[in-house]
C-alpha cells in the first residue's frame, strides 16, 4: 500500500479484501472473505463501480506510474479487455518474475521469461498474450462480468489464465504492457516456501487446474489432440519424483489429476458454457495466444520442475 500510494497520474479508489476481520487501512474499505484469491478477486469486483479494476497482490511493490501505464493502456486500445504489466522479483529488483504467457501444443504454458533471467529491456514491446499473473492487472468491469469473473473452484494458480483466455473468447484482447512495472516476492527469501508452496498448492493444484484450464476453454478438435499429451507431461513428472524419492510430491500430482478427474463431470458443465458464448474459434485466436518453444525449453523446465519444485 505504500507503494500504491505513490501513485501518479491516475485517481483511484482501494478495496483491501482479506481473511482478517480486524484488519483496517486508513480510508481504505476493507472487505472480509475467507475464500482463496479467485474468489477474494470477485468480491472486490462487485464492490466496485469504476469502470476499471486493477488487481494487485498483496506481496507486491508497483511504480509510481504503474497505474497510470494501465489505466492508459486500455483507454487507447479499446479491443483490450485485460492486460497485465511487467513482474520483476522484490528481491533481485533486475530479475523477471513474469511477461507474459502463451499456450503450447503440450497444454503447458510457455513463460518467455524465466526466474533467473535479466530484465535487459528486451521485453520493453506491448504484445499480445494469453495471460501473465494477476499479481499486476487491469481488466475493464464489463468484460470480467461478461466473463463470469474469476472461477473461484481454482483457489489460486491458474485462475487469472482462466479469465484472461475467457476474455479472449469472448471476443476482447489480452495484452502485456511492460511500461506498468512492479516487483513480486513470489521466489524469494520474503515467502519461505514451507510457508507459501506446499505440496497441496504447487503440485496437487498445479496438475488438477492446468487440466480444468484446458477441459473449459480449448475448443474440442484441440481439446483431443492436446490432452493426452499434457496428461503424458503429469505422468512423466509424477515417475520423476517417484524415482527421485519424493512420495509426497508424486502422490500430490497424482491426487491433482485424480481431482481433475472426479470433477469433470462439473467442469464440463462450464465448459460447455463457456464454449456456447465463445465468438472467436480456436482458428482464429491461435496464432495470437499460443507459442512453440524449442523442445529443450520443455526437458529445462521439467528439469527444474522434478528438482526445485515451482511453477513459473
Amino acid at each position: 500500500m505504500d507503494s500504491v500510494e505513490t501513485s501518479q497520474g491516475v485517481s483511484y479508489d482501494v478495496i483491501i479484501v482479506t481473511s482478517d476481520p480486524t484488519y483496517q487501512y486508513r480510508t481504505a474499505q476493507v472487505l472480509v472473505d475467507t475464500e482463496g484469491p479467485a474468489q477474494k478477486r470477485n468480491v472486490g469486483t462487485h464492490a466496485s463501480q469504476a469502470p476499471y479494476l486493477v488487481f494487485l497482490d498483496d506481496d507486491l511493490e508497483i511504480s509510481p506510474f504503474c497505474l497510470y501505464e494501465l489505466w492508459h493502456w486500455m483507454e487507447e486500445h479499446r479491443r483490450c479487455g485485460m492486460a497485465f504489466g511487467k513482474i520483476l522479483n522484490m528481491e533481485r529488483r533486475k530479475e523477471f518474475d513474469d511477461c507474459g504467457s502463451w499456450i503450447t501444443w503440450t497444454g503447458f504454458l510457455w513463460a518467455r521469461a524465466g526466474n533467473d533471467q535479466q530484465d535487459r529491456r528486451q521485453f520493453e514491446t506491448p504484445q499480445r498474450c494469453l495471460a501473465s499473473k494477476s499479481a499486476t492487472c487491469i481488466a475493464r468491469r464489463d468484460t470480467i462480468l461478461q466473463a463470469k469473473g474469476f472461477d473461484p473452484d481454482y483457489f489460486i494458480l491458474g485462475e487469472e489464465t482462466d479469465l484472461a483466455w475467457r476474455c479472449w473468447l469472448h471476443g476482447w484482447e489480452v495484452w502485456y504492457v511492460p511500461a506498468a512495472r512492479s516487483w513480486h516476492a513470489f521466489n524469494t527469501r520474503l515467502k519461505p516456501p514451507a510457508d507459501f508452496y506446499t505440496l497441496t498448492r504447487i503440485h496437487r493444484l498445479g496438475s488438477r487446474n492446468y487440466l480444468k484450464l484446458l477441459t473449459t476453454n480449448l475448443g474440442l478438435s484441440r481439446l483431443l489432440r492436446i490432452l493426452p499429451i499434457h496428461l503424458l507431461g503429469w505422468t512423466v513428472a509424477c515417475l520423476g519424483y517417484l524415482l527421485r524419492g519424493q512420495w509426497p510430491r508424486a502422490y500430490c500430482v497424482a491426487a491433482g489429476v485424480w481431482d481433475w478427474l472426479m470433477g469433470l463431470p462439473g467442469d464440463w458443465v462450464k465448459r460447455t458454457r463457456v464454449q456456447e458464448s465463445r465468438v472467436v474459434s480456436d482458428r482464429d485466436l491461435w496464432p495470437m495466444i499460443s507459442a512453440s518453444p524449442p523442445l529443450g525449453y520443455y526437458v529445462d523446465r521439467m528439469r527444474r520442475y522434478l528438482t526445485q519444485g515451482l511453477h513459473g
